[in-house]
Parts: C-alpha cells; sequence; structure tokens
C-alpha cells in the first residue's frame, strides 16, 4: 500500500511538473513583445513652408507627396520656386497622411525625438545657395526641422536639384558638431527640382 502511495506521489509530482512546463510555454507564446520599438515612421508627405522676414505673410508650400508609397502611384513633387539674392526661413513638415486625422511626425521630432533625428541638406548641381540651420538639439547639434536659406544669382537650368535628408540615429547621434549623415537609417530623401529666378 505505501509502494502504491509512493508512486501516486511520483505520478502527481511529474504531471505537475509537465504542467508547470507547457504552462511556462504557453505564457512564453502569450506575452506581446514589440518586433521593434524603434521602427520608423510612415512619412507620406515632406512639406516645405517657406517664407522671407520682408513678407512673412506671403508663404510658400513645395511638397513631395507619395500617398500609397513605393511601388504604387508615381509620388507628386512640387518645383522648389525661389527668388535671387534672397533670404527665405523655411520649416519643415513631415505628415503621415494615410491616418485620419493625419499625423504631423515633425510634431513629435521637435517634441521629444530631436536627439535621435537629423535633416541634412545638398545641392545636386551648380548653383549659388546656402543653407543654415535654426534649430538644435539637447547637445546643441542641428535637427534641421527649421532652416534658413539665402540665394545667390538666378539660374533656369532644368537639372539642378535640392537634396533633402531626414536620418534616423538613435543612440548614434553625435554629442558634439554639426552631426554626420552617415550614421543610422534614412527616413525620407527626396531630390526636389530647384529654380532661382530673377527679380523683376
Amino acid at each position: 500500500m505505501k509502494a502504491k502511495k509512493n508512486i501516486h506521489a511520483k505520478a502527481l509530482l511529474l504531471l505537475s511538473f509537465v504542467c508547470m512546463l507547457y504552462a511556462c510555454k504557453k505564457d512564453d507564446k502569450d506575452v506581446s513583445i514589440p518586433a521593434n520599438s524603434n521602427d520608423q515612421e510612415l512619412i507620406t508627405t515632406v512639406r516645405l513652408v517657406v517664407s522671407t522676414d520682408a513678407s512673412p505673410t506671403d508663404v510658400k508650400y513645395f511638397s513631395y507627396r507619395d500617398i500609397d508609397g513605393d511601388g504604387g502611384t508615381a509620388p507628386k513633387l512640387d518645383t522648389i520656386k525661389l527668388l535671387e539674392n534672397t533670404t527665405y526661413t523655411v520649416r519643415v513638415l513631415l505628415l503621415d497622411e494615410t491616418k485620419t486625422p493625419i499625423d504631423t511626425i515633425s510634431n513629435d521630432i521637435e517634441a521629444t525625438e530631436k536627439d535621435a533625428h537629423q535633416f541634412f541638406y545638398s545641392k545636386l548641381g551648380m548653383y549659388d545657395l546656402t543653407t543654415t540651420y535654426l534649430d538644435f538639439d539637447d547637445n546643441s547639434v542641428p535637427v534641421g526641422l527649421r532652416i534658413s536659406i539665402n540665394t545667390g544669382a538666378g539660374f533656369t537650368t532644368k537639372a539642378n536639384k535640392y537634396k533633402v535628408v531626414l536620418k534616423h540615429q538613435p543612440g548614434l547621434k553625435p554629442k558634439t558638431g554639426n552631426g554626420n549623415a552617415n550614421l543610422g537609417e534614412t527616413d525620407v530623401e527626396v531630390d526636389f527640382p530647384i529654380l532661382i529666378q530673377g527679380i523683376q
């Protein structure tokens, strides 16, 4: 009788152990863990809001829009048209227009993610234009949501472009200097056609 009790006790112990293993395995499957908490945002629209100190209410908008992403309808791309020998203030809006209401991603960067992002601006072609950063992160490294553009002489070359690149650099963005365009992932990259016109 004692032997039977021991067998039953061992069987119950083994069954309990198997149940515990199964429960642990099931719990592992049930735990919801995000694949990547730093996934890039969907950016459908890059909008440049352009004005001058002389006419701050005369605002121009130049946009890149790709609502359906890669492989769908071709994106819509405006040509940036500026006057020669003029200083412009530019604010960059990043939008996700697939959401309702529209998600203004640039607000999130400005509020909490400046230390992980930076815009880089460059000229493709030969023309006279200078870009200056107007906003900085907590380490005084540029962000680029606000910039100043100074134009030089006008031109009519249609091949010239103005490149806008946003890099996502969590944990990689330099703590000093002007930043490093070779670090991190590219959130968005747009080559805007550009014309600088003579003042009539």
